[in-house]
């Protein structure tokens, strides 16, 4: 099993820093070229803002740590989207079979990999993990805090809630632009109502000396 894994590794490694190199030094065969309208659109995109340029470095760097061994689950997980991307564009857009088969089996290949190194991934796939400094058993996390309503929450506790929401606040009113500004803001309308509820709770239940 450990040999299939290791070459798998070492294929998949293979393939990703080729790509990269062929794009940043090369090319040593000839790149991609768009034959319908759509394929052309999104490649244009890509290379008029030089995304295409991000993406092909995370292919560089993820084959290099494939085939170095190191940061294994991190370099399959940074390359993922990228694979993803490259697949959809030649499977749906281009509709190229040679390119849908390459792609194609980079992304098996990465999938493949990363199912077997499925432990690494646990703390990522917990539906409710806790970060860093938050606890389960008082109650002391984000959820609980900003998403659940039924419960108390002390007036210092309720301030020190405040300042990220506000911080959030402002960043959508000053820096994003103003035609998503107001959507953003309103998605903050939840955590602050859940705040005030359990402000309330708590202030009620101590004036009750509960």
């Amino acid at each position: 099993m450990d040999k299939l894994f290791n070459l798998a590794r070492l294929i998949l490694g293979l393939m990703l820093l080729y790509n990269g190199l062929n794009h940043f030094i090369g090319p040593f065969l000839p790149l991609p070229q768009a034959t319908t309208p759509l394929a052309a659109q999104l490649l244009d995109a890509l290379h008029f803002s030089q995304l295409i340029h991000v993406a092909m470095a995370l292919q560089l760097a993820a084959g290099v740590a494939l085939l170095a061994g190191l940061f294994v689950p991190l370099a399959l997980a940074m390359v993922l989207p990228v694979n993803f991307c490259a697949f959809y564009w030649a499977l749906v857009l281009e509709r190229s079979p040679g390119w849908s088969l390459l792609t194609g089996l980079a992304l098996a290949l990465g999938a493949l990999l990363m199912f077997a190194l499925l432990p690494a991934y646990r703390a990522m796939l917990t539906p409710r993990a806790l970060a860093f400094g938050e606890t389960a058993a008082t109650g002391a996390n984000f959820e609980t805090l900003y998403a659940w309503p039924v419960g108390q929450t002390r007036p210092a506790a309720f301030a020190l809630a405040l300042l990220p929401l506000a911080g959030a606040a402002g960043f959508y009113h000053f820096i994003v632009p103003s035609s998503l500004a107001f959507y953003c803001i309103v998605v903050l309308a939840w955590p602050l109502t859940v705040l005030l509820l359990r402000l309330v709770q708590g202030l009620v239940v101590k004036e009750q000396g509960i």
